[in-house]
């Protein structure tokens, strides 16, 4: 080997390193992929449970178990559904209430709601949207409830500031929305 030959570094030995960084950058973000992936068959999977419940309600006590159990139980820690007009039907519910029955502020608030909005909260709004005393901020879910003649608001909260974050998995929110609505006309709307 003369002295020019030994100075000579191959195009591999460059390139490998940085094709190794390459391959590596590539796994991690499959494998954020998959973690992606993971969570949202999870989330899918909640929904699909609480909205087949509220397919199953054949009163307004149904209707109510799925709002205030069936949703607690699956996802949130707290879930209310206030429904316009509620006042004038017969029921003992717990979970849904007349939208009537919140301050105006709030009642203006929500009547102004286009579409699904997640955010932090103080414990003052938690406790007049849910009926809840907590100490620290919480993250809650304002979720349009409308189909025909039905307008509401399924109003769901977590003690947890980062469970519902803005513009995150609101499809599936919006899904709950539309089921419960349905749901709530099927029983309340004729």
């Amino acid at each position: 080997m003369n002295k020019r030959e030994g100075n000579v570094v191959s195009l591999s030995e460059l390139r490998l390193p940085k094709l190794r960084d390459e391959i590596e950058a590539l796994r991690e973000r499959l494998q954020d992929v998959t973690e992606i992936f993971i969570e949202n068959d999870r989330s899918f999977r909640i929904v699909a449970e609480i909205a087949l419940s509220l397919q199953e309600a054949h009163s307004s006590a149904d209707l109510d178990a799925a709002v205030g159990i069936k949703m607690v139980e699956e996802s949130a820690d707290h879930a209310r559904f206030y429904l316009e007009n509620f006042a004038n039907q017969p029921s003992s519910a717990k979970f849904i209430h007349d939208v009537a029955t919140l301050d105006e502020k709030i009642r203006a608030r929500l009547d102004q709601l286009d579409g699904t909005t997640c955010e932090v909260c103080r414990p003052e709004t938690y406790k007049a949207l849910l009926h809840v005393d907590i100490e620290d901020v919480a993250s809650i879910a304002m979720i349009p409830a409308n189909f025909h003649t039905v307008r509401g608001v399924l109003v769901i909260g977590a003690g947890d500031p980062d469970f519902f974050a803005r513009e995150v998995g609101t499809i599936y929110l919006d899904f709950l929305g539309a089921s419960l609505a349905r749901s709530a006309y099927r029983l309340f709307g004729s």
